[in-house]
């Protein structure tokens, strides 16, 4: 069985070039699931359509009781390895084909205004490194595993870009850098003596995503601000803030390297948050 799991995330690294934290959440959903099968002593090549539902009833009852997203990922974690099952000839069909995953609520997500980005970048102006990791969150858009795997040959100054390489499903993009930025970004390069190879945060060792997430909470509790802020919160800010700004939510599903642009579109029940907080200020005055 181990042998199976290891084969499935070599399948969804290489094949599905899934992201490394979705291969090690579906692995673990697996693992979770092969648990119930020898609890309730299922072989793996018997499962049904039955077994599976059973298994979502247990974890739909469970005290800690699941989310609708994390259900959801969990079910696609078993579609998604019953058909590398049905791929690698173990399993003749997929008893996860045609479960419906649960619907989702979409929360709008949280975002920093235009003074408390001000501030952050303000606070943290004094450390060279931590103001350009806040810059690229905040001004790229980019993802933490992104900022993580940046290498200084992924930069151009002329013309000023960053090269977001094999980011999450696999989709490279292109994301302008401000002259600003640019010209900061340039400094610290030269003044670290850093090699087109090393990581633009780092050198042979990149930077640890939990490094990221300190530096984020300690200038949000320098500033004062209050709110539940992680890096991903930058990156909401920043496509809020572009069509807030009136940008085509286009550019900005380009910008941010979404597949769909349905999941850019959670974005826009911001703005329309605003049309009705306005229209709600009218009927208050009236």
């Amino acid at each position: 069985m181990e042998r199976i799991l290891q084969n499935f995330s070599d399948y969804l690294m290489h094949v599905r070039r899934l992201s490394d934290h979705t291969v090690v959440a579906y692995v673990g959903d697996v693992k979770q699931f092969l648990c119930f099968l020898i609890e309730n002593d299922i072989e793996l090549k018997d499962v049904s359509r039955l077994h599976v539902e059973e298994y979502i009833k247990k974890l739909s009852k469970q005290k800690t009781k699941l989310n609708s997203t994390s259900l959801a990922r969990k079910i696609s974690s078993l579609r998604s390895f019953f058909n590398y099952l049905q791929l690698t000839s173990i399993k003749d069909e997929n008893p996860v084909e045609g479960i419906r995953n649960p619907k989702i609520r979409r929360r709008i997500p949280d975002f920093l205004l235009p003074s408390e980005i001000q501030k952050l970048l303000e606070f943290s102006m004094k450390n060279q490194r931590d103001y350009l990791i806040l810059s690229l969150l905040y001004f790229c858009g980019l993802r933490v595993s992104e900022l993580c795997n940046l290498r200084v040959e992924d930069l151009s100054f002329s013309p000023a870009f960053v090269k977001i390489t094999m980011g999450k499903g696999k989709k490279d993009r292109i994301v302008p850098l401000t002259s600003k930025l640019a010209e900061k970004l340039e400094n610290y390069i030269i003044s670290c003596g850093k090699s087109p190879e090393d990581y633009l945060f780092g050198s042979q060792i990149k930077i640890h995503p939990s490094t990221v997430f300190r530096i984020v909470r300690k200038y949000t509790m320098m500033c004062g601000i209050k709110k539940r802020i992680h890096p991903h919160t930058l990156r909401h800010t920043f496509a809020t803030h572009l069509l807030q700004k009136g940008v085509n939510i286009r550019v900005v599903q380009d910008l941010l390297g979404h597949s769909n642009l349905s999941t850019t579109s959670v974005y826009l029940h911001v703005v329309d948050q605003e049309k009705f907080d306005a229209i709600n200020k009218l009927l208050q005055e009236g």
